[in-house]
């Protein structure tokens, strides 16, 4: 039986109200750029702070306000005084405007060095700011934006040598810098169809890799981690539940009330971040598994992707923009108090979403779906996936006041063990796995593995020298902590054999070595020592 909590009557999945515990921005800009040869349906490239353009680099800025607000946008050239790009700009909260309006571009035409723009309030004080740098180019005026009305017009008036004036429709140019490149080259053709095909696309690959999660009268969903039937969620939607049930996304047409529903057991909890892990029994074969994502490369402005339940409405997508990366971020519920590396995004959420992923447009997972502001609009939050590897590699679960309760098939070996999810083998055998960071250096120097299924490990694989690649192998099949064998792995591109060093009576020094030809995991001969 599990550690019972006080949230036995369960949350509403996602519907309780969630403070954060302090105050946030109210604003966020977000320079954008279009494809080369691309129309006004073609898919904007973010440019963040401080990256390269060129002269002739299309741009147009987006903001977004988390609380109403009015501000002014202020720029500053590289070669000129500062001068209001737009003045008495009102949003609402969770809402966004795009400037220049009407669907127009402000274009780069001149200048070198860093460009800044930065939104203000009525007072003039700096809300949100942002910057690129123009290179490869010769200062031959002061001003360096232009706006551009899809409409056409004449030339005006030159403020602060920004051209406020609507220019004649240009020739599609784009920035050609080290930062949107690679972008660039995949970026789709001017076809709407096309630039919409990006969420249909991460729908499509990971769907079948979200889960329904149902605990009683209440709902969640979760994410299939590994081919062993690891799914990741959030703690409130378990609960203090030992067991759960899982529902894989019914065939097309297919009701959820005639599919199969599976048992979960709960693995492991943390309540600080409100994660959870639970395990399928008898998962069905060849599950679509959802890759864990990098959380380096979580970028502000960047789209993202939700699937989940909301309000019972079963795998459900929405899409939305990352609005800010919050590490260590403080909120409450009704039963706990809650912190964990957060992304604050404007992605649609609702009660039914939690425990969903978040997926960045390669339908890697870079998040959790785990609550909303009650008392604003567009504030939903994802705990990041770096929580969730870390929680991964718990060796217990760690409860509401930071205690950790060590796992019953703990690590006796003193490093810290993972239920991290198995390698995914291409219909070979998968194996429940471990690691083990023994030296506390934030990396694994070794990784056990339960070769006989009995939810131990008993062969050790380990990293001599740091480089991320297995060295040799420790065998301990009676899971004494006493090797019967060292396997030194050789390089088969060489013809190097696997040597077996075999230690029949445990004492420390090998009595016969044996040598692996076929890589079988056999020696095919033993010799003396």
């Amino acid at each position: 039986m599990r550690i019972s909590f006080a949230a036995a009557a369960l949350l509403v999945v996602l519907g309780f109200a969630a403070t954060p515990s302090r105050a946030e921005d109210a604003l966020a800009l977000q320079l954008v750029t279009q494809p080369q040869n691309g129309g006004a349906d073609a898919r904007p490239i973010n440019i963040d702070a401080g990256d390269p353009v060129t002269i002739g680099t299309k741009l147009a800025l987006i903001v977004s306000a988390t609380k109403d607000a009015t501000v002014n946008i202020r720029y500053t050239p590289s070669d000129g005084a500062a001068a209001l790009l737009a003045q008495g700009v009102a949003l609402k909260a969770g809402e966004s405007k795009r400037l220049p309006e009407g669907g127009g571009w402000y274009h780069v035409t001149s200048g070198l060095g860093e460009e800044k723009v930065a939104a203000e309030d009525a007072s003039g004080a700096v809300l949100a700011k942002t910057s690129y740098r123009i290179v490869d180019a010769t200062a031959i005026q002061i001003g360096n934006l232009a706006t551009e009305s899809s409409s056409g017009g004449a030339r005006t008036r030159s403020i602060g040598g920004v051209n406020l004036g609507a220019y004649d429709q240009a020739e599609d140019v784009v920035a050609k810098s080290e930062a949107v490149a690679k972008t660039l080259e995949q970026a789709p053709p001017a076809n709407p169809s096309t630039s919409r095909s990006v969420g249909s696309n991460v729908f499509k690959r990971v769907a079948n890799g979200v889960v329904l999660v149902v605990n009683g009268d209440f709902i969640g969903a979760g994410a299939v981690l590994d081919q062993n039937g690891l799914v990741v969620t959030n703690h409130h939607v378990v609960a203090a539940a030992d067991t759960v049930s899982v529902i894989f996304m019914p065939a097309d047409g297919a009701s959820v009330d005639g599919a199969k529903a599976y048992d979960a057991t709960v693995e492991r909890i943390d309540v600080v971040a409100d994660l959870a892990l639970i395990r399928i029994k008898n998962p069905p074969p060849e599950m679509t598994l959802v890759k864990l994502g990098d959380p380096a490369s979580v970028e502000i402005g960047e789209e993202v992707n939700a699937i989940g339940h909301p309000h019972g409405e079963f795998w459900s997508y929405t899409r939305g923009y990352v609005s800010q990366i919050r590490p260590k971020y403080g909120w409450d519920d009704s039963f706990y108090q809650h912190q964990a590396d957060v992304i604050q995004t404007q992605t649609p959420i609702n009660p039914g979403n939690s425990g969903g992923p978040l997926l960045d447009d390669e339908g890697e997972l870079i998040g959790i779906n785990s609550f909303v502001d009650s008392e604003g609009q567009g504030l939903n939050y994802a705990v990041s996936v770096d929580e969730v590897t870390r929680v991964l590699q718990m060796h217990g679960d760690r409860l509401a006041d930071g205690s950790v309760i060590e796992a019953k098939a703990g690590d006796s070996s003193g490093g810290e063990s993972t239920l991290q999810p198995a390698a995914d083998t291409g219909g070979g055998n998968d194996y429940q796995t471990w690691s083990y960071d023994d030296d506390k250096n934030g990396k694994p120097e070794r990784w056990g593995v339960d070769m006989s299924g009995d939810g131990k490990p008993d062969l050790y694989l380990l990293d001599q020298d740091g480089d991320g690649e297995v060295d040799y192998g420790l065998l301990d099949r009676n899971q004494d902590d006493k090797p019967e064998a060292r396997i030194i792995y050789g390089d088969e591109s060489l013809g190097e054999c696997d040597v077996w060093e075999i230690d029949d009576n445990e004492d420390g020094k090998p009595d016969s070595i044996g040598m692996d030809y076929d890589y079988d995991g056999k020696p095919d001969v033993i010799r003396p020592a």
